[in-house]
């Protein structure tokens, strides 16, 4: 692939947690070493990211390359679905699932060169409940309730972490949610979670479904259970864990469904159906 033909774009978050002001004349810098010259580079905040997003994936852009946290990589991935332009989602905040599963463990600077010497398109798979979509991986039902205490600590309120924290506790074990994974299996569990390919190791990359596990716990001696079991052997043959192959979960509960879809918290209607879609974006990754 001659990247010198593309038009190039780049969205740069400042707020997030490995980025900043100066990411955006490194990235200009490490472009300009391979030659190339984007045709725009916007360095924004958090509440200018949507903007953004929404001008440069519209425009006649064959590559956006974006360097933000969770909240914006997936957004950039919905805005470049059934378009056109190719994404590079580098790694710019603290969990970076999607960069993590397409770059390893690389940081922003390292993904960027290693993908400029040697570029090969990946075509990337992944889930949608309702108008979210996510790639790697959502978590439904209780333990989505502790990434509020999660943001709190993160933004230093750690009265309110505390407070939150202890309200997911109490409500942990008190929460089920009812599921149905494709035609067959149903039951309750107290967190359902759905992996894509891209990061199921029961799945190849190009299957097309989606990996469901229904997690009963019954308490927590045998969520410490399965921890142990997670560490020390495969957690899919826990007898606390349902799994299946499906193209589509349904989810219902007697509140609204709390998730994380990809690192960022969503709050769910009480019914919601989780689909497989065969064809989200275009990534652009190295080719080892």
């Amino acid at each position: 692939m001659d990247l010198k033909t593309l038009r190039i774009a780049a969205v740069v978050n400042t707020a997030s947690g490995s980025a900043g002001p100066a990411a955006a004349v490194e990235l200009e810098r490490l472009l300009a070493r391979a030659s190339l010259t984007p045709v725009e580079v916007a360095s924004v905040g958090p509440a200018e990211i949507d903007a953004a997003l929404d001008r440069l994936s519209s425009v006649s852009v064959d590559l956006l390359v974006v360097i933000g946290g969770d909240g914006t990589i997936r957004t950039a991935a919905e805005r470049c679905g059934g378009k056109k332009v190719m994404l590079m989602p580098l790694p710019g905040g603290t969990m970076n699932m999607l960069p993590k599963a397409l770059y390893g463990n690389r940081g922003w600077q390292d993904a960027l060169l290693a993908t400029l010497e040697a570029p090969r398109l990946r075509e990337v798979s992944g889930g949608q409940v309702g108008p979210h979509r996510f790639f790697c991986a959502g978590i439904f039902g209780a333990p989505a309730l502790w990434a509020g205490a999660r943001e709190a600590v993160r933004e230093a309120a750690f009265l309110r972490a505390a407070r939150q924290a202890l309200a997911a506790y109490r409500r942990a074990f008190a929460r089920r949610v009812l599921y149905v994974f494709g035609d067959t299996k149903t039951g309750r569990a107290e967190a359902v979670t759905v992996l894509c390919p891209l990061i199921s190791t029961a799945l190849p990359n190009d299957a097309p479904v989606l990996e469901a596990a229904a997690l009963d716990l019954a308490g927590a001696a045998q969520a410490f259970h399965l921890a142990l079991n997670a560490i020390f052997s495969d957690w899919r043959h826990d007898p606390a864990v349902e799994t299946a192959r499906v193209e589509r979960v349904r989810l219902f509960s007697r509140s609204s469904i709390p998730a994380i879809l990809d690192g960022e918290i969503v709050r769910l209607p009480r019914a919601a159906d989780v689909s497989f879609v065969p064809h989200c974006f275009n990534a652009l990754v190295p080719v080892s």
